[in-house]
């Protein structure tokens, strides 16, 4: 874990708008870090595996933190916390299992200042929201000085602590398509102690239900802390799509989910301990997505 010493030194910059923090981070892309909750951020500093010499705080950017309907969907600002996903209303509507993910995560304390943004851009495979808004098709928005851009959140993540944004640009937002109808998803993850343990690993599960055929006509499946990035199980989702939610079908999810994770042995958790939590959580967050999914379809709930 490391030794924990005094923060070095640094400039702290307090921008109030995204516009600002945009030019500021323009002038110092290489030695500048940008503060959301700083939950990672201070550790990294207090550790010595960073040393930046300019902090740039978002907490003064308002228009970052929000929950708000958009184009049919939600869009979250990057500086949401995860006490306001936890407790907003309309993530409880349309995609209750983000409110169940933020709940699962630290303290209250962590998380009334650790936020969406900040779990996305540390881009470290413990992170808990990468799994969940993948399944959903997450799209995240980064700014810079030079204009916006959007890409697929699972497009976001290219290796340990590295993401496709550049060095001058922010993220200042996640876009969550419209929710298909008769469709719910779970996430599950192992810790040894419940909610202050670093997740040993997750699996994210998104189940469109047809109520017509009675079979899962689409199933999304992302895995956390299965190698160094969070990941798609794309074969596995392809073996249950079009077949009911049987015993034999989440077999068969399972062994493929874990065929395509890349666990590692880390003082946490040996290799095939983590395959093995694959293979578990993976059947039972199928099971219960597919459950739900079930149950919204007898309500005729779109």
């Amino acid at each position: 874990m490391g030794n924990f010493r005094r923060l070095p030194r640094f400039d702290y910059l307090a921008p109030q708008t995204i516009d600002e923090a945009c030019a500021v981070l323009a002038e110092r892309p290489g030695d500048a870090r940008l503060f959301a909750g700083g939950t990672d951020l201070l550790l990294q500093m207090r550790r010595r595996e960073i040393a930046p010499r300019a902090i740039i705080g978002l907490k003064g950017v308002a228009s970052l933190s929000f929950i708000r309907r958009q184009n049919g969907g939600v869009a979250i600002g990057a500086m949401t916390p995860f006490s306001a996903i936890e407790s907003s209303p309309l993530i409880g509507e349309k995609h209750d299992f983000l409110c169940e993910t933020a709940a699962g995560i630290g303290s209250p304390e962590l998380r009334s200042v650790a936020t969406v943004g900040g779990n996305l851009s540390g881009a470290l495979p413990c992170a808990d929201f990468p799994a969940p808004l993948i399944t959903l098709g997450a799209v995240v928005r980064l700014r810079s000085a030079r204009g916006e851009r959007s890409l697929a959140l699972e497009d976001f993540f290219r290796g340990f602590a590295e993401t496709a944004a550049a060095p001058d640009e922010i993220l200042i937002e996640i876009e969550l398509p419209s929710r298909p109808a008769c469709s719910a998803g779970a996430y599950l993850k192992f810790h040894d102690r419940h909610a202050m343990d670093m997740t040993t690993t997750g699996v994210a599960a998104f189940v469109t239900w047809d109520a017509e055929k009675r079979l899962v006509a689409d199933v999304r499946i992302a895995l956390s802390v299965s190698g160094p990035i969070p990941l798609r199980a794309k074969k596995a989702e392809a073996a249950l799509r079009g077949r009911q939610v049987t015993g034999e079908a989440l077999e068969e999810a399972a062994l493929l989910a874990c065929q395509e994770a890349k666990p590692r042995t880390s003082w946490r958790a040996s290799k095939e301990f983590r395959e093995e939590l694959i293979s578990v959580l993976t059947k039972r967050a199928l099971r219960r997505a597919g459950e739900k999914a079930q149950a919204a379809a007898e309500r005729g709930n779109a």
